[in-house]
This record gives C-alpha cells, sequence and structure tokens, in this order.
C-alpha cells in the first residue's frame, strides 16, 4: 500500500493520531516527484505581500520598486528639479547633448526604422508608433548606420502635422533644458519606417514603407524610473510636490509658474516622472527596502502648453494656439514695483488645471524669490534662442498657415510665423519681469536667485528690470 493509501485508512479510524502519522510517513522515502520541495508562498493564489517576490520570479530579478509609500517620499523629498546653468549657452536650434553611443539627431534628419509597435499598444491617445532605427541622414550629407557597439533601443515616433503635440513638447522640453530644469529630449525629424502598416496607430492596413515628414523622436531623461509596487504610471502630483520636495522656495515656485508661464494645462500625476540614480535594494527586509543614490522630479509629458489651457485639453485650443496662448494673461493676481515689499500680494500665476488632473497645478500662489529667480533666468534668454525654439519646433509646418496644397498662405512664410511666435513670447515674459510679489522667505545672500550659476555677468534681455 502506497504511503497516501496507508495515511488516507489510518485517518479514517484513527484521527486523533494524524498529525503523529505524518510526521513519520514525511521521513519515507518517495518518488522523484514526491522529493521536489514544495513551492514558496508566493506562487500560491493569495497577492504578495508587499516587497515580495512576484509569483514565480526570482529573488535575484525582484524589480527595482518603491516597496512602502515611506520609501517613495523619501526619494521625493530629496529630489533635486533644477541644475544651475548658463542659459545663454544653449544651443536651442540643435537642442541639449546627445548619448554619443546612440544615433544623433539633427533638425529634419531622416530616420529610417523599422516597424516594432503600434501607438495602440503605447498608451495616450495622440498618433504615434514605435520603431528599431537603423540609419540616419543628414542634410549636410553625413549617414550613420547601426553598429553593433551602438546602445539603441526602440524609439517613440508622434507624427502627423495636424497633431499639435509635435511642436508643443519641442518647445517645452527645449525651453525647461535652457534653463536649467529636468526634462525629457524631442527632436524634430522625418521618418521612413519600413514594414510599417497604413496606419501605425491602430496596427491597420497593408505594410510597407510608409514615409512622414512631420514626426518627433524622444529621448528620455537619464534614470531609473521609479514608483510604488504595481503603480507603473504613479507619477507624482503636484500637491505632493509643493508639500514634500525639499528643495528650495525659489526653485519649486519657479518649476510651478514655469507651467503657468506654458499653459502646462494636462498635468495629472502620470505626466509627471520621479527617476533615480543608483538604485539600491535590499531584499533581506520585510517589505524590501529601495533607496535611491540620487532623485530627480521631472515633468515627462508637455505635449498640452502653448494654448489656452482649461479643463478640456483639445488639439485645437489647447495645444500650440497663439491666439490663445499670448491671449492669456501671465497673472490673476501680481503687484508692481512701484509697490513696497509690505504691499506686494502673494501672487497667484493663472493656470486652468484640466479635469483629469487629480491634485495637479492650479492657479498657483507664487512668491517673489520664485518669480525673480524665474524671471532672471528667461531673461537671459536671447532673441535667436527664442526664435529657435519655435523654428526648430516647425511651427511653420502648422495646417492653419497652408493651403490646402500645402503653399504659405498669404501673408505667411516660416520667418513670419516664427516671429510672431517669438514676440508674443517676449510679451509674456515682460510680464513675468515686470510683476512684484510678497517674499515668502527673503534671502539674506540673493545671489542664488538672481545668479544661481555663478556667471561673471548676468545678461538682461528684458525691457523691464527683473528686480
Amino acid at each position: 500500500m502506497s504511503p497516501t493509501a496507508f495515511l488516507r485508512t489510518i485517518r479514517l479510524a484513527f484521527e486523533p493520531s494524524l498529525l503523529l502519522l505524518v510526521v513519520i510517513l514525511a521521513g519515507c522515502p518517495r518518488n522523484t516527484a514526491q522529493n521536489s520541495p514544495a513551492p514558496p508562498a508566493s506562487t500560491s493564489n493569495q497577492p504578495n505581500s508587499p516587497g515580495q517576490p512576484k509569483q514565480g520570479q526570482p529573488k535575484q530579478k525582484v524589480d527595482k520598486e518603491f516597496y512602502s509609500p515611506a520609501q517613495r517620499l523619501a526619494a521625493i523629498q530629496a529630489a533635486t528639479i533644477y541644475v544651475p546653468t548658463n542659459v545663454g549657452s544653449h544651443d536651442t536650434l540643435q537642442g541639449p547633448p546627445q548619448n554619443p553611443k546612440q544615433f544623433q539627431f539633427h533638425p529634419d534628419d531622416k530616420v529610417t526604422c523599422d516597424f516594432d509597435k503600434p501607438g495602440s499598444q503605447m498608451g495616450g491617445k495622440t498618433p504615434k508608433f514605435q520603431c528599431s532605427i537603423t540609419k540616419v541622414e543628414s542634410a549636410n550629407g553625413q549617414v550613420q548606420t547601426l553598429t553593433p557597439q551602438m546602445e539603441e533601443e526602440p524609439v517613440k515616433v508622434k507624427y502627423g502635422a495636424t497633431d499639435n503635440e509635435i511642436y508643443a513638447e519641442v518647445v517645452s522640453t527645449r525651453l525647461m533644458w535652457a534653463l536649467g530644469f529636468y526634462a525629457d529630449s524631442w527632436f524634430p525629424v522625418k521618418v521612413t519606417c519600413n514594414n510599417c502598416p497604413a496606419n501605425p496607430e491602430s496596427n491597420s492596413g497593408a505594410k510597407g514603407t510608409q514615409i512622414y515628414d512631420a514626426t518627433t523622436i524622444v529621448r528620455k531623461y537619464d534614470g531609473h524610473k521609479m514608483y510604488e509596487e504595481g503603480k507603473p504610471e504613479q507619477g507624482w502630483s503636484w500637491k505632493e510636490f509643493a508639500a514634500s520636495n525639499g528643495r528650495p522656495t525659489y526653485e519649486k515656485d519657479g518649476l510651478m509658474l514655469l507651467g503657468a508661464f506654458m499653459q502646462h494645462s494636462d498635468n495629472k500625476p502620470p505626466q509627471q516622472r520621479l527617476v533615480c540614480d543608483g538604485v539600491k535594494l535590499d531584499t533581506t527586509t520585510k517589505p524590501f527596502t529601495t533607496t535611491c543614490k540620487d532623485s530627480k522630479m521631472i515633468i515627462q509629458d508637455v505635449g498640452a502648453t502653448w494654448g489656452s489651457g482649461g479643463l478640456l485639453t483639445s488639439n485645437e485650443g489647447a495645444k500650440m494656439n497663439l491666439d490663445n496662448w499670448s491671449g492669456k494673461k501671465l497673472w490673476n493676481k501680481v503687484g508692481t514695483p512701484a509697490m513696497s515689499e509690505a504691499e506686494c500680494p502673494v501672487c497667484q500665476a493663472g493656470l486652468r488645471k484640466s479635469l483629469s488632473a487629480t491634485d495637479g497645478l492650479d492657479d498657483p500662489n507664487v512668491s517673489e524669490e520664485g518669480r525673480r529667480f524665474l524671471a532672471g533666468q528667461m531673461c537671459q534668454l536671447t532673441d535667436a534662442q527664442i526664435e529657435n525654439l519655435f523654428r526648430v519646433a516647425r511651427v511653420a509646418y502648422m495646417p492653419e498657415y497652408h493651403n490646402s496644397d500645402g503653399s504659405f498662405k498669404s501673408g505667411f512664410d516660416e520667418n513670419s510665423i516664427v516671429k510672431k511666435w517669438a514676440d508674443a513670447f517676449k510679451a509674456k515674459r515682460e510680464q513675468l519681469a515686470s510683476g512684484r510679489c510678497r517674499w515668502n522667505s527673503k534671502p539674506a545672500d540673493l545671489n542664488a536667485l538672481d545668479n544661481p550659476a555663478a556667471l561673471a555677468t548676468v545678461p538682461n534681455f528684458c525691457t523691464a528690470q527683473v528686480h
């Protein structure tokens, strides 16, 4: 009789002795299958405890995530948002430095790639797809081809001249980079997609070679994306940023004011990203302990900018609409240079967040240190830098400036369109420079606000005096 059958018989007759017999039989020889160790508790149908390996996942492959809210909060408290920079030295036409082990992008490069994934599998509503780059051709004749030494992965491509995000994201991220705030890098290119479906967003239609002139490719800011276990789209909210981040008030208020300047209304938590360098995971604790050597808070989706903002972030109104954006006043409440410090109000910038922006940035209050800091950075931008923000974004590609045959409408050309946007930018910058707000905590040494990069001379290309 097998041990199992024997146990069943004995249990019926001698129920009280069952535990003793189980112990005895456990020592009996068994076949190979019976000698296999019992599966770990995490492979049962019960949910995993926080900080425990996912079902069927070896310990050495545990994801580098936060395994408690306190760990994430610690990273937010320590996170930086800004690095002092010489604003005038940034080439806004060419953009941020690029990884030398990847393809180097230049404005209007021709990028050839192989289709990898449709936009419908990537989230979001704007037309996009993912592809693997094989070649990049520049206007000057330079050709880059894929080599085994390159550190390339499939890239996200947004496409379509009617999608206003492809213009807005380039302007916003280049501006943030030039001012010293962390941002992803968007590059305006032309894409030839091989083995690409006729509709790469829905993955429908015959496959072949598709050519897109109005496209952008993103390179993510370095760092490991961090979130609590099982919440990959957690991001961070502006409410917890204001309450928990430990950076100086002038940096935090400066970033919130910049959001209002750009009319970044679709600012729900997934639009922001928490990244860490030097992530360490201790699996000997319960829950696991995750720490970051260097954490940063980044605005990662700034497509709904340079428009009217508001409850509904429509493509036509809230994204890259010159009349709407230039018609929005920067301030709901602001003082003037003629006021004394005691008379100046707590300023309020004008920004209506979208309906989906839970705990979002909405008509933020701004201190004088935040206004003065951002104004000082913004007023270092030259006319050429500002114009190149809009030139490299190819705002002249926007259909509103063209006839049905593709020609410019009467009175428009690239230079005139770029100038209209640049003039509107400079006019709103004057609102920033000429305002005055109440100090939250006036520092004894104002150099941190007025000259954070320790320049020999801080230029001011605004008409108004910043301070």
